[in-house]
C-alpha cells in the first residue's frame, strides 16, 4: 500500500535533509511506472540504491524474488525497515553508494543486479562511472536522475549533448530515457525536472577496444571539447596528429564530433602506440 512520504516523515519526526540531495517522491504513480521501467521479475536481484522510506522499495518488492536497499542517511534506516517490516523479501542495509564493491555483491546474490536508485545529482557521475567499471556484476539499471542529467548520459557519441560520461555509457549499454518525472512529484520539489534512465547491459562493448585507452582517449577529447582534436590529444601522445592519422580521422575535428566507432579507433592507435 501506497504512503505519502510526507506522513511518513511526520510521524518519524524526520525533515528532508538538504545537504544529502534528499527529494522524495510523492506521485502516488510515479513508482509502479519507474519499477516497470526497469524490467525486474520473479528470478532477479534488485539493489536499490537510496530507498528512503520505502516508497519505490515497495514497488519493486512487488516484482522481485529479492531487493536490498542501501541507505546513507543512518536517521531513514530504521524508518525504511519499519515501513517494509511486511516485506521478508526486502533487507534495508546502511552505507555509502560509493563505497560498494559491485564485484562481491554480485558474487554475494549469486547472479548479476538490476540496480535502481533515486540518485543525488551530486552522486550521479561516481555512480554511474562505477557501475561501467564491473559490467559483469549487473544485467540492467534503471535511475531516477535529473532530466539534464539523464540526456546528457544516454546521448550517442557525435551529438551536441555527448559527454565523457555519454561516449563510457554508449561503449558499454544500450540507454534509453524511459519517462519523464515533473519537479512537482516530490518533496522538497526541486528546481529541475528528472527523468528515468534505463542502461542495458550489451554482452559485449560496441567496439572491441581497451577500455583504460578508451577512457584516456575520451577524457582527453572532452576535458577540451571546443579545441580541435589535434591540440586536445596533446595531453595524452606526443604527436596527436600521428596518433589521428592512424586512426583515419581528421585532426582539425572537435572531439565532441566523434562517434563511438572513431573513438575506438583513436583508442586501438594509443594502445598500439
Amino acid at each position: 500500500m501506497y504512503r505519502d512520504p510526507r506522513q511518513v516523515l511526520r510521524a518519524h519526526g524526520i525533515w528532508s535533509k538538504k545537504h544529502f540531495g534528499q527529494n522524495f517522491l510523492i506521485d502516488p504513480s510515479a513508482p509502479d511506472r519507474i519499477a516497470a521501467a526497469g524490467g525486474a521479475g520473479p528470478e532477479d536481484v534488485i539493489f536499490e540504491i537510496g530507498p528512503g522510506v520505502g516508497t519505490l522499495t515497495r514497488a519493486l518488492a512487488q516484482r522481485a524474488g529479492r531487493v536490498i536497499a542501501l541507505e546513507y542517511d543512518t536517521d531513514l534506516v530504521p524508518v525504511c525497515r519499519a515501513e517494509l517490516a511486511d516485506c521478508p523479501h526486502v533487507e534495508v542495509r546502511a552505507g555509502n553508494v560509493l563505497d560498494v564493491d559491485w564485484a562481491a555483491l554480485a558474487a554475494e546474490v549469486g547472479r548479476p543486479l538490476i540496480v535502481y536508485g533515486n540518485v543525488p545529482y551530486h552522486l550521479s557521475t561516481g555512480i554511474l562511472t562505477g557501475l561501467l567499471e564491473v559490467p559483469a556484476a549487473w544485467r540492467r539499471a534503471c535511475f531516477l536522475l535529473q532530466r539534464e542529467f539523464a540526456r546528457r548520459a544516454a546521448a550517442s557519441p557525435g551529438d551536441k549533448e555527448c559527454s565523457a560520461l555519454s561516449a563510457a555509457v554508449a561503449l558499454g549499454c544500450h540507454a534509453t530515457l524511459a519517462l519523464e518525472v515533473p519537479a512537482q512529484s516530490f518533496h522538497p520539489v526541486p528546481k529541475v525536472d528528472s527523468a528515468v534512465l534505463v542502461l542495458e547491459r550489451r554482452e559485449r562493448p560496441a567496439v572491441d577496444v581497451e577500455p583504460r585507452a578508451f577512457r584516456t582517449v575520451v577524457r582527453a577529447l572532452f576535458a577540451q571539447r571546443r579545441k580541435m582534436a589535434r591540440k586536445a590529444l596533446k595531453a595524452v601522445h606526443a604527436d596527436p596528429e600521428a596518433l589521428l592519422a592512424a586512426a583515419g580521422l581528421d585532426p582539425t575535428r572537435r572531439g565532441e564530433t566523434f562517434t563511438v566507432e572513431e573513438l575506438g579507433a583513436l583508442a586501438r592507435a594509443l594502445d598500439s602506440a
